[in-house]
This record gives structure tokens, C-alpha cells and sequence, in this order.
């Protein structure tokens, strides 16, 4: 299974739900008050869920949060594909 990593909107900042491919991962995860804190915590999630998982990854994320995630963290692919 790949892996996830959504962004959602609460209040003033921003949360995470990030599952893995062994049911590793979090529901509710602060990653801060400004889109770029946001965006800097979801490639960071990519990294670490997405580019290790050989099914890939991939980002769900408000629209002001995916503008300024990276390209290749946006949809990491799987390592066979």
C-alpha cells in the first residue's frame, strides 16, 4: 500500500494524518501556522513515508500547502514502476 500524507486546514494552522505501508504513521500531527511550515513538514513526511515505501507516495494537501511542496515530493513513485 502507498503511503499517505494529507494536510488539512484546523483553525489557524495546519495538522497531519500520514499512514505508511506497515500501519506506521499519526492522526492529528501539529505541522504549524503558515502554509510554508506546513509544506516544509509535508516533504518532510514525504521523505521519510513516501521515498522509503518501494509503492511510493502521495500528498493531499490544500491548495496554498501544494504550491510549495516540491514537484517530486508532490507523487513519489513506486520503485519497480
Amino acid at each position: 500500500m502507498r503511503s499517505t500524507v494529507i494536510i488539512s486546514k484546523r483553525g489557524e494552522g495546519y495538522i497531519a494524518t500520514v499512514s505508511g505501508k506497515f500501519g506506521g504513521g499519526f492522526q492529528g500531527g501539529r505541522c504549524g501556522l503558515t502554509p510554508f511550515e506546513a509544506a516544509a513538514k509535508a516533504a518532510e513526511w514525504m521523505i521519510s513515508y513516501g521515498q522509503s515505501n518501494p509503492e511510493g507516495g502521495d500528498l493531499m494537501a490544500p491548495q496554498e500547502v501544494w504550491d510549495l511542496v516540491p514537484d517530486h515530493l508532490r507523487s513519489i513513485q513506486a520503485k519497480d514502476a
